[in-house]
């Protein structure tokens, strides 16, 4: 997948053909580059910089990765990938339990809610990066990136919808609720200065926005209002509302 979003006339380098040997090679690589990334930013870290602390050359660095962009993209995607497979794995698990029992929409919510805020809590720095460096990768890149994001979202989406289903939600516009809940938890990784002699631990933001969390989705007036404005659209097509929250995602990366 990471052949797709290189630019244009990087050459090619052949990379290794162990599949064991490239793989722990580069979570060495991501895990040094990580560190410097979010210690001197994409721009400040030289690829010398992340060989050097490796303890690699930079033509062994090129041996598993074509480019910096290349070991950002890994950094980033590997982790969405793994925090997808766990929501996922925890969406089925909920919603399976909660058919089978009659569950209550509370009760499903709260636990989904529960995971993702954990994944947030356990992946908060390569949330943080990618907060900061996304913009550092090329257009399909980002593309790809914002793809995954949006399918992480349906999660939650899914879980609204069944508390809807059983009359326990107020209807409409659960992408968007959803979404409202996922900037809410990336605060716990991109805004941690606001937290600090506040919340000790993410089960205490978790007890802070579950009351929260829940009157919104059980309220329709505030949303209704948003739908309203939602539906306002500009020459790319995006509603006003979604073009907001994209302003708020870009200033709290900057």
């Amino acid at each position: 997948m990471a052949r797709r979003i290189l630019r244009p006339g990087k050459k090619s380098i052949a990379l290794v053909s162990d599949p064991a040997l490239l793989h722990a090679k580069q979570e060495k690589i991501a895990q040094v580059a990580l560190d410097l990334f979010l210690k001197d930013g994409f721009h400040g870290t030289t690829t010398r910089s992340i060989a050097q602390h490796a303890g690699m050359s930079v033509g062994g660095i090129f041996s598993y990765f074509k480019n910096k962009e290349q070991i950002l993209f890994y950094i980033i995607t590997r982790e969405q990938e793994r925090a997808e497979t766990q929501l996922v794995e925890a969406l089925r698990r909920q919603l399976n339990e909660a058919t089978r029992k009659g569950a209550e929409a509370e009760t499903v919510f709260t636990a989904v809610f529960a995971a993702f805020m954990h994944a947030v809590d356990e992946l908060r720095r390569f949330i943080l990066l990618a907060y900061q460096e996304t913009k550092s990768l090329d257009q399909a890149a980002r593309q790809a990136l914002t793809d995954r994001e949006r399918r992480l979202q349906s999660i939650l989406s899914q879980v609204i919808d069944y508390g809807v289903a059983q009359g326990r939600f107020a209807p409409g516009n659960s992408e968007l609720k959803a979404h409202s809940i996922v900037v809410l938890a990336h605060a716990w990784a991109v805004r941690r200065w606001a937290f600090v002699g506040l919340m000790d631990s993410i089960e205490d933001y978790i007890r802070f926005l579950e009351p929260q969390v829940l009157a919104m989705l059980k309220s329709g007036g505030a949303i209704a209002a948003v739908q309203s404005h939602g539906h306002e659209r500009k020459g790319n097509g995006k509603p006003a509302v979604e073009r907001s929250y994209n302003r708020g995602l870009r200033a709290i990366g900057n």
